[in-house]
């Protein structure tokens, strides 16, 4: 209408131009929503596809045309006619173009269409299925009703692309996510699971902790309760008028008796302690357990204590007689705790883990150590022995047992040789050389295979007979002129100083020795003691003294 024409499209069918030029001008654009008609509530009624009076009823709708050529012609409701001729495919009849169907509530009433069903309703029509698909052979598939839909104003083929492009960038967008959530998914399970292997792993070393915490403190508790393991020094305690729980756990803590005074405060609780404490002086170690120690300062009957001194070289039978005459235990109450007391010291281990010889005499032979003691009248047997032969551990130190490995014997076997010692010496003075003469003896048992003491005879005689007296050829394992080597077990019970001389022997010659009136002469060859034995018989006879020459 304005003078501008269009080139003519060719004929898809012949290949030839058409005749039909469409003005872009004169097209009607079409609205992208349904206008609302006055009066109504409901929509406008679109016109069924396909029908040709349902368009030409419409007078606000442009309405399609074919003239006998085959070409297409609108009629715009404005008042014009388009020239919009263009071939049309044979034998195919106009398609209308398709509008949003109008929808109905459950009433039956007309209901707007939403933006989201308008644009699913654009996107079918501008993305035809692949039956609108032209063929290879240049027809087209679909039918002149479904080509209509293509004749679309371009402000609205604008808006329908635009609102499709958003729709798929939409949908990238969406499928971008879902990947992303995924990873992060995955990414979220493995931290999850590194925090819960975290967390166990704390919550089992924490409990490792406690339980090594609890194992240790009860070690402790235990030990400073029952004093298992704890040193036996003499500690002097002095306990005020009016001495209450909390002051005696205060004092024993302060002088080291007890490490947990609160678990001390606890134990008497539970014992139900009357906590009468009376005020004095008293004498207690921390080898003495909390019932004792709770004992210790009560209000008791006193039974009076005896001061005994053992004297050096003693036999176990005099010790049990000296005791037993002091009102303290009985003869068979003591032999019976010597040969089958439990005692826990490293010596009586040794002892036992080298075996015992079924010839020894008594078990505890050369232990129960010769020492000034104080002891209740009321102590039992077990008592007794036990402060002996802790005695005894506090003597023999650790250096004593390294020196007995090194020379080749076992304890109990210095332990025997110092009681031989004990008893053939005169005086202590003498103990070293008597030692050499020993050694000597035991280092060639070629030549001096028997040791020759006459106290190891007198020992078993004394012990069977009672009779202090000496016969050499009494028979026993004990006579040292009869059989090799040591005894089967000490003779008496040594001292400090017999020890030691049996641990360090003075470097002689010597192989004999003779005791005469508290002197001993020693004698490297058998004929120089021989002459002394003579010399001294002959003084005994005439009895004028003999010219014997000092060692």
């Amino acid at each position: 209408m304005n003078g501008e024409k269009r080139s003519a499209r060719p004929n898809p069918n012949t290949g030839e131009p058409s005749r039909a030029v469409r003005n872009p001008q004169n097209i009607q654009s079409r609205p992208s929503q349904p206008v609302r008609s006055q009066g109504t509530d409901g929509v406008r009624p679109r016109p069924v596809a396909g029908s040709r009076q349902a368009m030409s009823q419409n007078p606000s709708q442009s309405s399609i045309n074919r003239n006998p050529s085959g070409a297409v012609s609108r009629t715009s409701a404005v008042g014009g006619t388009v020239n919009n001729t263009r071939p049309a495919a044979q034998n195919q009849a106009p398609r209308p173009i398709q509008r949003p169907a109008q929808m109905q509530n459950g009433q039956g009433n007309a209901v707007q269409p939403t933006q989201q069903q308008l644009t699913q309703q654009q996107r079918r029509t501008v993305n035809p299925s692949a039956a609108q698909i032209r063929t290879p052979n240049g027809i087209n598939a679909v039918s002149d009703s479904d080509q209509s839909t293509k004749q679309i104003s371009p402000a609205v083929s604008r808006q329908m692309m635009s609102t499709r492009t958003t729709d798929v960038a939409d949908l990238r967008v969406k499928d971008k996510p879902k990947t992303e959530e995924k990873r992060d998914s995955g990414s979220g399970e493995g931290g999850n699971t590194i925090i819960s292997l975290v967390k166990a792993i704390v919550y089992i070393v924490f409990v490792c902790v406690i339980s090594v915490f609890l194992a240790v403190t009860i070690v402790f508790v235990g030990n400073d309760m029952f004093a298992f393991v704890k040193s036996d020094e003499v500690v002097e305690i002095v306990l005020p008028e009016n001495t209450t729980l909390d002051d005696l756990a205060e004092i024993l803590h302060e002088n080291g008796v007890i490490e947990y005074p609160s678990v001390f405060k606890l134990y008497a609780v539970a014992k139900k302690d009357n906590q009468k404490y009376v005020a004095g002086t008293y004498t207690v170690t921390p080898m003495m357990n909390y019932s004792f120690l709770l004992a210790e300062f009560k209000e008791k009957i006193d039974y009076g204590t005896v001061r005994i001194t053992i004297p050096e070289g003693y036999t176990t039978d005099e010790i049990i007689d000296l005791f037993v005459a002091e009102g303290i235990g009985t003869r068979e109450g003591f032999i019976d705790v010597i040969e089958n007391g439990e005692f826990d010291y490293w010596f009586i281990n040794d002892l036992e883990e080298n075996g015992i010889s079924e010839d020894r005499i008594y078990r505890l032979d050369g232990y129960l150590f010769p020492d000034t003691y104080d002891f209740y009248k009321n102590s039992s047997e077990t008592t007794v022995i036990n402060k002996l032969l802790r005695r005894f551990g506090q003597i023999f130190k650790s250096d004593y047992k390294a020196q007995c490995e090194k020379m080749g014997y076992t304890v109990d076997e210095i332990v025997t040789l110092a009681s031989i010692i004990e008893k053939e010496a005169a005086n202590t003075t003498e103990f070293f050389k008597v030692s050499s003469v020993f050694h000597n003896r035991l280092n060639n048992p070629w030549n001096f295979p028997k040791l020759e003491s006459d106290a190891t005879v007198v020992y078993v005689i004394e012990h069977e007979t009672g009779e202090r007296t000496v016969d050499l050829s009494y028979e026993t394992p004990y006579n040292t002129y009869k059989y090799n080597g040591l005894t089967p077990g000490p003779i008496a019970n040594p001292s400090a100083s017999a020890i030691l001389a049996a641990l360090t022997p003075q470097a002689t010659n010597y192989y004999f020795f003779y005791s005469y009136e508290g002197v001993t002469y020693f004698s490297e060859t058998k004929a120089q003691h021989e002459a002394y034995i003579e010399q001294f018989k002959n003084q005994a006879a005439s009895g004028t003294p003999a010219n014997i020459p000092e060692n």
